[in-house]
């Protein structure tokens, strides 16, 4: 079986098969998906902002990485949800499309940005509030941070404008 043969296959289960061909579905789920990226993403960016010493310089570190916490956390559900929604409704389309695996990648590289700095920088913010000079762990987390999340939504915004070379016949409708 190939990776093309499985994306097919999602697509044809029947909760796809219904976002793929209910009219007002899949235009639901992207404006959730596009509300939660603005959503999520403004909190990573305050987060990443304060981490560099750039924004909310009032507050301390820990008070606007706890504080935001559990909203990013919800946030990064629904929109990871929506997310794999609108592709698993379009699979065969996304599987050749070249932004639809860098935006894949770029998540892969999100979860070890998670696995490497959660540990030394997320999971213990007050440690920063009282170190002298922040920590050149920190910032780095902020800055990679900052280029992976911006890069992700840039991807998403392609995919919908990706055209492969060779010439198909027109669609009816499209999602874009």
């Amino acid at each position: 079986m190939s990776l093309y043969s499985i994306f097919e296959s999602i697509q044809n289960t029947s909760l796809m098969t219904g976002i793929e061909q209910t009219p007002w579905v899949y235009p639901v789920i992207m404006a959730t998906h596009l509300s939660c990226i603005a959503v999520f993403g403004g909190m990573i960016l305050m987060t990443d902002l304060r981490l560099l010493g750039l924004a909310l310089r009032d507050q301390s570190i820990t008070e606007v990485v706890v504080g935001l916490r559990p909203f990013k956390r919800i946030g990064f559900v629904i929109m990871v949800t929506c997310g794999l929604l609108m592709a698993g409704s379009e699979a065969p389309t996304y599987y050749p499309n070249p932004y639809f695996w860098t935006k894949m990648t770029l998540l892969l590289l999100v979860g070890v940005h998670a696995l490497v700095f959660k540990p030394t920088v997320y999971d213990h913010p007050e440690e920063l509030d009282q170190a002298p000079v922040l920590p050149a762990r920190a910032k780095a987390a902020a800055v990679l941070s900052l280029i992976l999340w911006v890069s992700i939504p840039i991807c998403g915004r392609l995919i919908g404008y990706y055209e492969p070379n060779e010439r198909k016949a027109p669609q009816t409708a499209t999602h874009r």
